[in-house]
């Protein structure tokens, strides 16, 4: 593929870099929850917390909006990260079962 022109290829340098800032907020956003995988299964809280994630819903759609991105294109990207977070901690709980018989 022949290399792109200058202003092309500086902006596409950017683009990577913002891509691999958002995959690494990511990360640490999920080391996170790994950590409270481990506080909800030691004090057997439930997986899902409703009055949270709607709080957490309504705080990112008027960020999203106050930062010019589409509110829906926010909640979709929570509802993603939220579906994982609850597998890893339905996951996590599972396995303290197994190892606590």
């Amino acid at each position: 593929m022949p290399e792109a022109p200058g202003p092309l290829a500086a902006l596409r340098a950017r683009l990577d870099a913002l891509d691999a800032q958002w995959l690494g907020v990511l990360a640490e956003r999920f080391a996170v929850t790994a950590e409270v995988s481990a506080l909800k299964a030691k004090g057997q809280l439930p997986l899902r917390d409703p009055e949270r994630e709607a709080a957490q819903l309504a705080r990112i759609e008027a960020e999203a909006e106050a930062r010019g991105v589409p509110p829906a294109l926010a909640r979709a990207i929570l509802a993603h990260i939220q579906a994982q977070v609850v597998a890893d901690h339905a996951a996590y709980q599972a396995e303290q079962d197994q190892e606590n018989g």
